[in-house]
């Protein structure tokens, strides 16, 4: 099938599933909670429609069972994206239909996710050993062989990637935003591969997506959405041998993570002293005064510029 006709359909897809499930939350009252620390401008937000990254997941699912041939590679695709998605849908629904106000507990949500993230690693392993024991140093582009302490790297890359995007998913659009760059970057190194073909199946129905979640959002994707994000896009980093790669292109989400360990430390070590007026960095522009559009504008431009650069350093 011709790749513009790829994404087209699947923005056409996710909009249709979008116009089918959005009023099903909504009857269903599965509305989104507000953090009352959080910034107040985002109480009008209570009670919007969430879980709607069911969507997009349902959206790619159908496009790669039909477009896509069931491989090793592909199944380590779709246990990563559904994997991660259904973790994130577990949180949600306890949270929200099961109104359990924590949800998972930390501590049971990351079992979880290093149970998947070794799974997925040893999967990696039997397509590709390179994929664990060698990594790509950036720029230089050369390989390093580190063997065994390829599978807990892995392992932690895997979790942590997950998490940041799930960390990132803070205003209306944002997470959308800044991963479509993403995925149409990965697209664009891995052509004329099965691969190219997901990350385009993503990048349009994440754009399908955007119509129903950009400010002002008619809804959410939750958990469910953003760690589906994260498992595919770790996915591909590791098939591809991206790992290290992806805290470049990926910088946006690294970004948010790094400055929620860095108020977390700042508070514990430096007399409850903050750097940031909150956290992660998108509510401290907000606290700022700038507006929430214009944020998600520019992390995306940014995002823009970081997959840019990886683009220039691998072609």
């Amino acid at each position: 099938m011709n790749k513009f006709y790829v994404i087209i359909i699947s923005i056409f897809l996710s909009m249709a599933l979008g116009k089918i499930i959005i009023p099903i939350l909504k009857s269903r009252k599965i509305g989104q909670n507000i953090r009352q620390v959080g910034p107040k401008s985002h109480y009008q937000k209570a009670g919007t429609p969430t879980m709607g990254g069911i969507i997009f997941i349902l959206s790619a699912l159908v496009m790669t069972l039909i477009l896509l041939p069931l491989n090793l590679e592909t199944a380590i695709i779709l246990i990563s994206f559904i994997g991660f998605g259904a973790i994130g849908f577990i949180d949600d629904f306890r949270k929200l239909i099961l109104k359990q106000s924590e949800g998972l507990s930390p501590r049971g949500k990351l079992i979880l996710q290093f149970g998947l993230a070794l799974i997925i690693t040893i999967l990696a392993y039997i397509n590709d050993r390179d994929s664990v024991s060698q990594i790509l140093l950036p720029f230089i582009n050369k390989s390093i062989n580190i063997s065994i302490l390829g599978f807990p790297l892995l392992v932690f890359i895997i979790v942590g990637a997950t998490n940041a995007t799930n960390l990132t998913d803070g205003l209306d659009g944002l997470l959308t935003s800044v991963s479509l760059p993403v995925f149409i970057s990965l697209a664009i190194l891995a052509k004329n591969t099965d691969l190219e073909i997901f990350s385009l199946i993503l990048f349009g129905s994440l754009l399908g997506f955007l119509i129903f979640n950009s400010y002002p959002a008619s809804v959410f994707m939750g958990d469910t959405g953003s760690m589906a994000i994260g498992g595919a896009i770790v996915a591909l980093a590791i098939i591809m041998h991206l790992q290290i790669y992806l805290v470049i292109f990926g910088g946006i989400y690294v970004a948010e993570t790094l400055s929620v360990i860095i108020q977390v430390l700042s508070y514990r070590h430096r007399n409850k002293k903050r750097v940031f007026l909150m956290t992660p960095i998108h509510h401290h522009f907000e606290l700022k005064g700038h507006k929430e559009s214009k944020i998600v504008v520019g992390f995306t431009l940014v995002s823009v510029i970081l997959c840019m650069i990886t683009l220039a350093a691998l072609i």
